[in-house]
């Protein structure tokens, strides 16, 4: 199964190209994920420190509007800190597209193990009832489980990866008893 998509002439491009477009899809997710924890700190510790703009409330209110919806970030080349709006944005348009893409792969994924196994049920002496049906069923099930097992493996460890060193670095602050 593997070997009919990975190791074909024909499917090379799809099998390894596509799966390096979906390794670097779910990098940049991992980061942006990253970059919405940091926001996160930002933008709760303004929340925290309201009471600190109650005698100039129009600084409180445009920090608070310029940590959701400010594009001083892209406007500035790509300098300072990024706003809800900068993450949120390419994220879901980057998660859109790596569903969308993730569904193609997994359609040429079934195309090549159909167009191996077509010709190993036809070569079978006895009549299977239903043999082609039986195909696209076993193929569709096999890829569908290796994609989500697979895409969610891999984000998994890429999470933890990015997440280690914040995680470290917030370790200090805790005693062990």
């Amino acid at each position: 199964m593997l070997k009919s998509f990975f190791l074909e002439k024909k499917w090379r491009l799809w099998s390894w190209g596509g799966l390096l477009l979906l390794i670097v899809s779910l990098w940049f997710q991992v980061q942006m994920t990253v970059a919405i924890n940091t926001w996160y700190g930002k933008f709760y510790d303004l929340l925290q420190n309201a009471g600190d703009y109650v005698d100039k409330p129009q600084e409180g209110i445009q920090l608070f509007f310029s940590q959701l919806i400010s594009l001083d970030y892209i406007l500035n080349g790509f300098e300072g800190d990024l706003s809800f709006v900068v993450i949120a944005f390419p994220y879901i348009f980057l998660a859109i597209f790596t569903g969308w893409f993730t569904r193609i792969y997994g359609l040429r994924w079934r195309e090549a193990m159909t167009f191996n196994y077509i010709p190993k049920w036809q070569a079978v002496e006895s009549e299977i009832e239903g043999a082609s049906q039986r195909i696209q069923e076993d193929c569709n099930r096999f890829a569908r489980i290796i994609e989500s097992l697979g895409l969610q493996v891999i984000r998994a460890l890429m999470t933890l990866i990015a997440f280690i060193p914040i995680l470290w670095t917030l370790s200090d602050k805790v005693d062990i008893p």
